[in-house]
């Protein structure tokens, strides 16, 4: 048996109120024993429920979902199957057979392409800070040597793997050959 205070009692009681003797509960905790472990034991007991429920509930589901993937393409085996004057009598295309199975579920699926493409184009550009990345840290590695034989200083790095071409020594102005200036 644990002691409490009043507030951790009343803070316990919303979990598992007091119950007297005869069986109904007490308005007012005012005992300072609880028996910690039964709460712990139906806290157990309720997760596990709760677990067990959820599992079962994902089998059903997916149970379901191949039982009906199962009869859709037996369907469609089915309608593959036949020649193409059967089909005409059915009005089916052997191009239409899919959607003549699945019905608007097939143009469901077709909005699913926008959102594969956005993560399509969300993986590449993740490709692409990696390589950037990859890249900076190989920059950083080399010396002042190294870099100035590619024609980049320490404070290039960041400009040019981020795609700004503002070089220190990009030589955009032409070397003074001091023809401005006579001989004397």
């Amino acid at each position: 048996m644990i002691s409490f205070t009043e507030k951790d009692l009343d803070d316990l009681a919303m979990f598992a109120p007091a119950v007297s003797k005869a069986g109904t509960p007490k308005l007012i905790a005012n005992n300072n024993g609880i028996n910690m472990d039964r709460i712990i034991a139906d806290a157990h007991r309720a997760r596990s429920e709760q677990a067990h429920r959820m599992v079962a509930d994902i089998v059903s589901s997916l149970k379901a979902r191949i039982a009906e993937y199962r009869k859709t393409q037996t369907a469609i085996a089915q309608l593959q199957a036949m020649s193409d004057r059967e089909l005409s009598d059915l009005r089916v295309t052997r191009s239409n057979i899919v959607h003549a199975v699945k019905g608007d579920k097939a143009a469901k699926t077709s909005k699913i392409k926008p959102v594969l493409a956005w993560i399509g184009r969300m993986g590449e550009k993740v490709a692409e800070w990696r390589m950037r990345r990859e890249g900076y840290h190989q920059l950083m590695a080399m010396d002042a040597r190294q870099l100035s034989d590619i024609g980049l200083t320490r404070g290039d790095i960041a400009n040019v793997m981020s795609g700004k071409s503002a070089l220190a020594n990009d030589n955009v102005r032409a070397a003074n050959t001091n023809k401005d200036v006579k001989a004397s």
